[in-house]
C-alpha cells in the first residue's frame, strides 16, 4: 500500500522524530529539509568531526531540554511551511542550533527556454 500523499508544509512525526535526534546529537552539522510542490521531499543530515572538539563530540546527546526541543519543532515546521521549493538548512555549531537557513528557488517560464 503507498504512503499517503502529505499536507503541504507539513513534516510527519515520524520525520520531525528523526530531525529532533539529530538535533540532540549532532555537534557540528547540518540537517537539511527538501520541498517541492511545499510538501517535504527528503531530509538529509550530515555531520563534521571537528579534530580540534574530538573529545568534545564524543559526550554523547546534547542538553536541550523537552521544552526547547518542542520550541525548535514548531520554529522548523513554520519556517518549512513557508517554503514552496527548495531547502530549510539547520546549522548546528557546538552541539546547539545556531541558524536556520531558507532557500527558496523560484522557477520562470516563457523566457529564453523554459525554464531554469
Amino acid at each position: 500500500m503507498p504512503a499517503p500523499r502529505l499536507a503541504p508544509g507539513d513534516i510527519p512525526q515520524k520525520a520531525m522524530t528523526y530531525i529532533l535526534q539529530g538535533l540532540r546529537t549532532i555537534r557540528y552539522g547540518e540537517i537539511v529539509l527538501v520541498a517541492q510542490d511545499g510538501v517535504l521531499m527528503q531530509v538529509e543530515w550530515s555531520e563534521k568531526r571537528r579534530l580540534d572538539c574530538w573529545q568534545e563530540s564524543e559526550d554523547g546527546e546534547n542538553s536541550y531540554t523537552e521544552r526547547a526541543l518542542a520550541d525548535l519543532a514548531a520554529r522548523i515546521r513554520k519556517d518549512f511551511g513557508l517554503l514552496q521549493y527548495g531547502k530549510l538548512v539547520l546549522i548546528i555549531r557546538k552541539g546547539r542550533l545556531l541558524q536556520l537557513e531558507r532557500t527558496e528557488k523560484q522557477r520562470f517560464t516563457g523566457l529564453d527556454g523554459e525554464g531554469i
